[in-house]
């Protein structure tokens, strides 16, 4: 199991009592890799200069949406602030 923010900030004994029953539905991390690729039209990475400008935004696009995962839990009170396992 990858490491997770919200299980480095509890104990760790209490953590697993709480999500003892929880179960990995999704994997939320398959989009870093591949998201521009599979958002974007086929026909952009044609052009070999055009792709890899496009690999070099690759980490900026992820980066933003990890900062929207954290403004949604810092503005909902139902789920704790270290919270990263949402299904993007």
């Amino acid at each position: 199991m990858a490491k997770s923010l919200e299980k480095e900030v509890h104990i760790p004994e209490l953590y697993e009592l709480n999500h003892r029953h929880d179960k990995e539905l999704h994997n939320a991390e398959t989009y870093k890799e591949r998201i521009l690729e599979r958002s974007l039209s086929k026909n952009i990475y044609q052009n070999d200069k055009t792709a890899g400008f496009l690999d070099l935004l690759q980490p900026m696009v992820v980066q933003m949406i990890n900062g929207n995962v954290i403004l949604r839990n810092w503005f909902n009170w139902t789920v704790s602030k270290y919270y990263d396992r949402h299904n993007n």
